[in-house]
């Protein structure tokens, strides 16, 4: 009786198993994420006047000011005399936040300022960080009302945008992918030229630090 040579079948079988690894690689490498797919946030985005809803936070920017100087709660050795006053060799850009936590208490982590030239400005240290949405905690049900304070050029200001998240283990949440809001200001060319036009000599910032 015939039989089928031995080494034919091996290399069938041989065969087969190539195309099956060869196809389970390609659908791998098709679901794969990087390290900075898991590590990198998640962004909502939203406009002037907007509440922007992120997993762990709501945020809404109610309004943008202009100034010079900046008065109550500065930071040891940057204020100019008073001991209650900032200055800037550009302009201070107050934006006015609201802000509630969608779960357990949070804190904000200091806001950034994302330009057209894509520079990132961090809310500046010349004011006492209790004053700023950074200070109180944010709860649920309770909207905290407070200003992000940056100090850029006034030659930045067309097109920036507010990015806000929580600061990381707040509550004992770590995500792999943190929460963030980015939220147009609405400055256009001729609003931002306004709002420079129109800035105050000093802003006071409300409440106690």
């Amino acid at each position: 009786m015939a039989r089928s040579a031995p080494g034919r079948w091996r290399r069938l079988g041989g065969l087969l198993t190539g195309a099956v690894l060869a196809t389970a690689a390609v659908a791998a490498q098709s679901f794969a994420f990087s390290r900075d797919d898991y590590s990198g946030p998640l962004t909502w985005t939203g406009g002037l006047g907007e509440t922007v809803t992120a997993s762990r936070i709501s945020v809404r920017a109610e309004g943008v000011h202009a100034a010079r100087a900046i008065e109550a709660g500065t930071s040891p050795g940057t204020s100019s005399g008073t001991g209650q006053r900032a200055t800037t060799k550009g302009i201070f850009l107050v934006v006015d936040l609201a802000a509630t936590s969608t779960r357990v208490p949070q804190r904000i982590a200091p806001p950034v300022l994302l330009t057209e030239s894509g520079r990132r400005y961090a809310a500046t240290d010349k004011v006492n960080g209790d004053l700023t949405i950074t200070g109180p905690f944010i709860q649920w049900g309770w909207w905290v009302r407070k200003a992000a304070v940056f100090e850029v050029p006034p030659a930045e200001l067309a097109g920036a945008r507010i990015v806000v998240h929580p600061q990381e283990g707040n509550g004992g949440l770590i995500e792999p992918s943190a929460p963030e809001v980015e939220i147009d200001l609405g400055l256009d060319e001729a609003a931002a030229a306004r709002l420079v036009s129109t800035a105050k000599d000093v802003h006071t910032l409300a409440g106690k630090p």
